[in-house]
């Protein structure tokens, strides 16, 4: 996700572009892979930057919950990656060496709908990932 996305999606949501959240945005995109709060903490402090680790998981929750990042579980690891889309999309994770991409298409509306006839919910959004192996862990015995 360019820093330019980034940003929009933080002020339309009504949020300030603090500096712990833009600093956590950096390291994740400069990172490249998936980092757990520990990562970024380390990273983040090796570098010289004043940062706190309640901060961050702060940071990280906001970021899944706004779509910036996306969370994946081995565990006992937690890891977070940056999203390259701004727009809602999904994900698949291998499960053998855990490289994650993301599903730029999404085909849930007509079940949605089917939730909220036979429940009477109002479906405001929904999470759905997918698991299993890339084509390289395919080919490992």
């Amino acid at each position: 996700m360019n820093k330019d996305i980034f940003k929009d999606l933080i002020r339309e949501n009504k949020l300030k572009l603090s500096h712990p959240r833009f600093l956590i945005y950096q390291e994740l995109s400069s990172s490249g892979n998936s980092l757990g709060p520990q990562d970024l903490y380390r990273s983040l402090r090796h570098k010289g930057r004043k940062i706190g680790l309640t901060s961050i998981y702060r940071c990280l929750d906001l970021f899944e919950s706004l779509g910036i990042v996306f969370k994946t579980i081995d565990k006992p690891i937690v890891r977070y990656q940056l999203c390259e889309s701004g727009e809602h999309h999904h994900h698949i994770t291998c499960k053998r060496c855990g490289k994650t991409m993301e599903l730029l298409f999404c085909g849930v509306s007509d079940w949605s709908q089917r939730v909220t006839e036979s429940t009477g919910y109002q479906v405001t959004e929904h999470q759905l990932r997918f698991y299993g192996y890339c084509e390289s862990c395919q080919e490992k015995p």
